[in-house]
Formats: structure tokens, C-alpha cells, sequence
């Protein structure tokens, strides 16, 4: 290949140009052989799927003729009406063997597998008028039965003269002869006969999907190998490739991906030209991005005016504060808008933004404090149980006695305050239980604190409460 005399360096284009077109023929030879793998793999899934379908239609059959002897025997040995429910219940809506038989016709009816199914199937039926008799003849020997209440598979059994001649109870009675058909070698012979023809048509179905399997299998292993062929090929086409362009162009592609993946800057230096101006300008919009990101995410959760955590910061800890011992304490301040009318909006801020540092200063820094509405505060204590109630109280004591000191610019203020803890429900309910103890405090004066576990701050904090809102 020609080299460029300017760089030196051989001409990526007409290389390109050569080995992707060699790339391109053998890709093209690799859909071809993949497509027909796809096919052949297909045609093996179905018949293993087919395989499957057909043994558990099988199995049903032969599960649904066990379930059927297992509950008449159970019926004519206990005389339990839920047994021959049960029974009936699987012969007439349940109805697996019907549905084995079915999923197995889709394969092989017509042959003669099918057929010997077939047999075990009108065998299990012919069983079935042996049930029959057995469950009416232990029917009979009931006192007190409606039988217009039974199935019409019962009722219309017709015992022989030599049958209802028998006592009810006793030795050779109906019930012992009802069991006896049950039991019986007889019956025992059929059912080994109908689970026999079960098993020749299992053995002969696998046999016959396993023959067909290994064919398609051999098929499939010959266009893998064909395909490898070409991947190597492929392999090697694309890895001479990489090898000539790789100190140009992939080495500091892949390593810019690599740091793009992990949010760093790129290295400016090394690579072509076009490489230098990607990651320049890379850099100054991942620089802009990243201050952009911390901004928005700061204010999506925090307050402007006070700094701390606003409504949406509250949302995003409450569920979990509610499952827990934790606290949740809700603030209001007294008379705020008094204080905004009298003393204008700029004083409010300020008090707003005193009461902030209180609470800040107040708690400890990794409980959250909140600002969720114009005067109103929450602050979510971690590991904070009804035992910190006493500790509560002296914090919110020492804010209300510092927010009562005025300053030149700062009127005095006072604060409201409710508590609940969690562990009682959701966070929704743990901040109903602490507004209803703020609304306990405001309704009584306000400047105090209810805590949701029956204590008050001095004075009655029940006060004005209508009777079904005082907590007991």
C-alpha cells in the first residue's frame, strides 16, 4: 500500500477500501451460513419442544387415571362426599387426560404410537364404569342419601340383584364388596396394563424425536463449523485492521470511552488532530454539564432562601423514616404573617433563615432539616425513639427561648412544634400523627410541643380540641 509522504503513514482510506471489502464478502457469507443455522436450530427447538409437549400429554394421562383410582378409593374407604367430588371434578372439567391426548394427536395421530394411547385411553374409560359401580354400591350403603344430589354417572349405575341383597356393613357387606372392586387383582391388572401401554408409547415417543433430533443436531454442527471458518477469517481481516489503524485512531478512541464511561475528562495530547479537537471540546461541555448537574440537583431539593432541604428533600426520606425509630418533628412559627404584615417581607426571611441555623444547630448533622412550606419546618431524626422525647423537648425549649430574643434587625418569634415517631405506617401516616400533634399546640397558643406518646408541654395541649380529637 502507498504511503503518504507528508506523515508517512500508509493511506487508511485505500486500506480500507481493500480489507473492507474482503470483510464485507465474507460477512455476507456469514449471514448466508447464519441464516441457515437459525433454520436448522429452529427445527431442532420445535422438535424438542414437540419432544416435551407430547411426554407431559403422556403423563397427564396416566397422572389423571392414578388421581381418579386414588380418590374412589378413598371415597368407598371413608365414604367422604369431598372425595367423590374431587373425582368427578377432575373427569368432568379438569380433564387431563383428554387434554394429553389432544397435545399428543398434534404429533403422532395416525400412528400406530397414537393407536396404543388411544388403547390405554378407552381402557381407563372401561375402568372408570368400574369406579362407578364401586362409588354406587358404597352409596348405597349410605343412610339417608338424596342421589338426585350425586352425578348422573352414580345415579344411573344399576347394581345386580345379588349386590342389593347385601347388608350395608359387615364382612362381604356393600361397603367391603365396594372396596373389593377396587382393590381387587382385577382391577389391579387393568390399571398395570393401561400404565404399560403408557410406557411403550413414552419409550417409542422418545425414540422417535431422539432419531430425529440427532439428524438435525448433525446438520447444525456442520454449518457451526462452517461458520467458524469465516469468523476466523473475519477475525483476522478485522484484527489487521486494528493493528494498522489502531495507534491513529482506536487506541485513543477506546481510551476516551473508557473515561466518558466513567465521567473523567480526556488527555488532550496524543492521537490525530480531529482526536485533540474532540476531546477539547469534549472537556469544556463535560466541565459545564457536570457544574449545570450539581446546580439543578442542589436546587431540586433544597430551599433558596434558608439552604436546607425543601419539600421534595422531606419526600425522599419519609417513607423511610416511617420504618424505623425515627422521628419526625414538624415546626411552624407563630403569627408569621403578623410578623411579614408589621415588620415587612425582608424581616420574615430573616427569621426564617434564624430559625434555620437553630434547627441546624440544634440537631445533629446527619438528621435532615427541612423548609416544606412559607413558615412551616420538619427535621427527620435517625435512630430516635420514643426514649428521646425528654431530649426533644429541651432542644425545642432552647430554640423557642433564643427565637423570643429580638435584635435590631430580627423581631422576636416563637415556634410550634409536633413530633411523631415511626414504626406505626407509611410516611404519609407518620406525618399526619406529627401535624395533629402540631395542630394540638397551635390550637392551645402555640410556643410549645406535643409528642405522640400521650406527654404535652406545659399547659394543655388538648385545649380547644373537640373530645374525638384528643389523643388518649
Amino acid at each position: 500500500m502507498k504511503k503518504d509522504r507528508a506523515t508517512g503513514g500508509i493511506r487508511l482510506r485505500i486500506m480500507n477500501y481493500v480489507l473492507g471489502g474482503l470483510t464485507l464478502a465474507m460477512a455476507i457469507a456469514m449471514l448466508v451460513t447464519t441464516f441457515l443455522a437459525v433454520i436448522g436450530y429452529n427445527s431442532l427447538r420445535r422438535t424438542s419442544e414437540a419432544f416435551f409437549e407430547c411426554r407431559d400429554g403422556a403423563e397427564r394421562i396416566q397422572d389423571a387415571s392414578d388421581y381418579l383410582t386414588e380418590h374412589v378409593r378413598y371415597y368407598v374407604g371413608s365414604g367422604m362426599r369431598q372425595y367423590l367430588d374431587d373425582y368427578f371434578r377432575e373427569a368432568n372439567e379438569t380433564r387431563r387426560r383428554e387434554k394429553g391426548l389432544a397435545a399428543l394427536e398434534k404429533h403422532f395421530a395416525g400412528t400406530e404410537l397414537y393407536e396404543d394411547l388411544e388403547r390405554a385411553f378407552e381402557g381407563s374409560y372401561a375402568l372408570m364404569q368400574t369406579e362407578y359401580y364401586a362409588m354406587r354400591l358404597r352409596l348405597e350403603a349410605s343412610a339417608d342419601v338424596d342421589l338426585s344430589e350425586y352425578p348422573v354417572e352414580v345415579r344411573g349405575v344399576v347394581l345386580s340383584p345379588e349386590d342389593l341383597a347385601r347388608n350395608p356393613d359387615g364382612e362381604g357387606g356393600m361397603i367391603d364388596h365396594s372396596r373389593e372392586l377396587v382393590y381387587d387383582e382385577e382391577y389391579e391388572e387393568r390399571k398395570a396394563e393401561i400404565t404399560g401401554q403408557v410406557d411403550k408409547c413414552l419409550k417409542g415417543l422418545e425414540d422417535h424425536l431422539k432419531q430425529r433430533q440427532e439428524r438435525q443436531a448433525r446438520q447444525l454442527r456442520t454449518l457451526v463449523v462452517v461458520e467458524q471458518v469465516l469468523i476466523v477469517h473475519v477475525v483476522a481481516a478485522v484484527a489487521l485492521l486494528v493493528v494498522l489503524t489502531s495507534l491513529k485512531v482506536f487506541h485513543p478512541l477506546i481510551r476516551a470511552e473508557r473515561l466518558i464511561r466513567n465521567e473523567k475528562q480526556l488527555p488532550e495530547d496524543g492521537g490525530s488532530y480531529e482526536y485533540r479537537f474532540f476531546a477539547g471540546t469534549y472537556n469544556r461541555m463535560f466541565e459545564a454539564s457536570r457544574e449545570s448537574r450539581e446546580q439543578l440537583a442542589f436546587k431540586a431539593s433544597h430551599d433558596y432562601l434558608t439552604g436546607i432541604f425543601n419539600r421534595s428533600g422531606l419526600d425522599r426520606y419519609l417513607d423511610r423514616a416511617a420504618e424505623g425509630r425515627n422521628a419526625l418533628v414538624l415546626v411552624d412559627l407563630d403569627g408569621f404573617k403578623k410578623v411579614n404584615d408589621t415588620y415587612g417581607h425582608d424581616a420574615g426571611d430573616r427569621i426564617l433563615q434564624r430559625l434555620s441555623e437553630k434547627l441546624s444547630a440544634a440537631f445533629r448533622s446527619g438528621d435532615r432539616i427541612c423548609r416544606i412550606g412559607g413558615d412551616e419546618f420538619a427535621v427527620i431524626m435517625w435512630n430516635a425513639g420514643v426514649e428521646s422525647g425528654e431530649m426533644i423537648r429541651e432542644k425545642i425549649a432552647t430554640i423557642n427561648s433564643e427565637m423570643h430574643l429580638s435584635t435590631d434587625e430580627i423581631p422576636a418569634a416563637s415556634i410550634s412544634v409536633g413530633v411523631a415517631f415511626g414504626g406505626e405506617g407509611t410516611g404519609r401516616d407518620l406525618f399526619r400523627h406529627a401535624d395533629r400533634e402540631l395542630y394540638r399546640v397551635k390550637r392551645s397558643g402555640g410556643g410549645g410541643i406535643s409528642i405522640r406518646d400521650g406527654s404535652q408541654e406545659e399547659g394543655n395541649a388538648n385545649e380547644g380540641l373537640p373530645e374525638d380529637e384528643i389523643e388518649k
